[in-house]
């Protein structure tokens, strides 16, 4: 089933990276194809393969962890990693519409939408009706909703079409307007999804999905309109905690580095799963290349990784400090302190043609972001298990196996905290012992439903989801992002909305 699903997955990468002259011997009318739900989701694929740029190297993920308080990008020792200050800029919140990862990010939404807007075209050119043609379409729809999602959150306005057939450049409209479609479009297609999430709908948007983008939407509602929308959140949340019956058809895993290892999928907490390996969905921008962006060159072959890593992203020492003491999530997700070889012995590095032990100082001065860093400074992102059999080779050529959970129950569990904390209904949040499972993985003591502020809440999804990219949004509606942190002062407003890239309205004269 494993192989037959990336197969899936690869085969909509190879039709939708590149145009190749053929010839054809015949001709496959649509009515013909499409004639059930499996041929209606082969189809759909490409929607999927869109969403597979997020963990490449520079991308809509990366980007999202650049921004916020997570992650840093100083020159690493060789000095590499300035091109032109764009990481820099990143860091200082100083970011220019000319800036290629804010390029990135914005290819990331619309490349998404657009996928999905093909696929739509095609599908209701179907006149023919089977089981199933509802559902799919749905699906799409509920992932064009995600990428104008992710799209709001950036930018406060943005070019808007539901079709390929415009008949001129698509108008830009104001948040309000995309945010009102995201939330009808959901609640629209919601109940055709399939609720079960079974093999069958691995990858795919469930109903389970849908939820999740509504619960986000509603938490994020009083920045993004000014209308704050805590009651459905709430009511979003619980949709999924009791869909099976009352009991949820997720659930919390006992370890929590089980969620992020080496073929993790079919995990019991994972909600919505990007699909990554090394064989079937490796190419130019769909590839899982962490260990590449994070890990230097002379770790690599600790994890049995037959390639020269670019040490570039490392973690912002603010954040690493920010930690409760004996919180186990922060060892598994940042490689710091003295570094073990696979025996158990030191790992010796020679400086400056001296034998010293290789022990990685979270701490970087502030002056690293103009000069550079050390070669023992700025932990490393690990919380993705790095396979050691040998098969991550070349120079980020190769997908890491593991899955990317963008969604996963543990974050329902804390947005519904969240929801009904800010609401005041201490009895719900009391209720909720899901919470302490989370506490109990990570080793540290239960909160007392009394003592759990705001403030205690978010440094409870800071960690819990460190580098899963909904950070940014959680320091915005947690008003933490206007603050100053490491290398990055003190902000207006202003700066909750990116700036439209140049090339994006070089393409569209009605975008300014």
């Amino acid at each position: 089933m494993k192989k037959i699903l990336y197969i899936f997955f690869g085969l909509a990468l190879l039709s939708s990276c590149t145009n190749l002259d053929e010839t054809i011997y015949s001709d496959l009318a649509k009515e013909n194809f499409f004639i059930n739900e499996e041929s209606l989701s082969k189809y759909s694929a490409r929607v999927y393969a869109s969403l597979q740029d997020w963990a490449t190297e520079q991308s809509y993920w990366t980007f999202d962890i650049q921004i916020s308080d997570e992650v840093c990008v100083p020159h690493n020792p060789a000095g590499a990693w300035e091109d032109g200050g764009r990481y820099r800029q990143l860091q200082t919140h100083e970011i220019p519409n000319t800036n290629k990862l804010l390029l990135k990010a914005w290819n990331f939404c619309f490349n998404g939408i657009s996928a999905c807007n093909d696929v739509l075209d095609v599908f209701e050119s179907v006149k023919k009706d089977f089981p199933g043609k509802d559902r799919v379409i749905a699906e799409v729809k509920v992932m064009r909703a995600y990428f104008y999602f992710c799209a709001i959150c950036y930018w406060k306005d943005v070019p808007f079409a539901i079709s390929k057939d415009l008949k001129n450049y698509p108008e830009k409209k104001d948040r309000a307007f995309v945010f009102n479609f995201i939330e009808q479009e959901l609640k629209d297609n919601i109940d055709l999804l399939a609720v079960e999430p079974t093999i069958e709908y691995y990858g795919r948007a469930t109903r389970a999905v849908a939820d999740v983008l509504l619960a986000k939407l509603y938490l994020n509602s009083e920045w993004l309109t000014g209308t704050p929308r805590w009651a459905d959140a709430e009511a979003a949340c619980k949709d999924i905690m009791t869909a099976n019956d009352g009991s949820s058809y997720y659930s919390l895993v006992d370890e929590y580095k089980d969620l992020f290892k080496v073929d993790n999928e079919f995990c019991p907490e994972g909600i919505m799963a990007i699909p990554y390996n090394t064989v079937y969905t490796t190419s130019d921008n769909h590839s899982f290349i962490i260990y590449m962006s994070t890990l230097p060159a002379d770790l690599c072959p600790l994890f049995g990784i037959n390639a020269k890593a670019w040490d570039g992203l490392v973690g912002q020492p603010d954040f690493l400090a920010s930690y409760e003491d004996g919180d186990t999530r922060k060892s598994a997700t940042w490689l710091y302190g003295q570094i073990y070889d696979k025996s158990g012995n030191p790992v010796i590095i020679e400086v400056n043609g001296e034998g010293v032990p290789y022990i990685i100082d979270p701490e970087i001065p502030e002056e690293a972001l103009l000069g550079r860093r050390t070669a023992l400074q700025g932990a490393r992102i690990w919380k993705w298990e790095y396979q050691s059999d040998g098969s991550l080779v070349g120079n980020g050529d190769t997908s890491m196996d593991n899955e990317f959970y963008t969604m996963r129950y543990a974050d329902v569990i804390l947005m519904y905290l969240e929801a009904v904390l800010r609401q005041g209904k201490a009895a719900d949040a009391a209720a909720m012992t899901a919470f302490d499972k989370i506490r109990d993985r990570a080793g540290l003591d239960h909160i007392a439903y009394a003592d759990l502020t705001l403030d205690k809440l978010y440094l409870e999804r800071s960690h819990e989801l460190a580098v899963e990219g909904w950070h940014r949004q959680d320091m915005i509606r947690f008003g933490k992002y206007l603050d100053a942190w490491w290398n990055k002062p003190v902000k207006t407003e202003d700066d909750y909305n990116l700036p439209i890239p140049n090339d994006a309205i070089a393409a569209n004269p009605k975008l300014k």
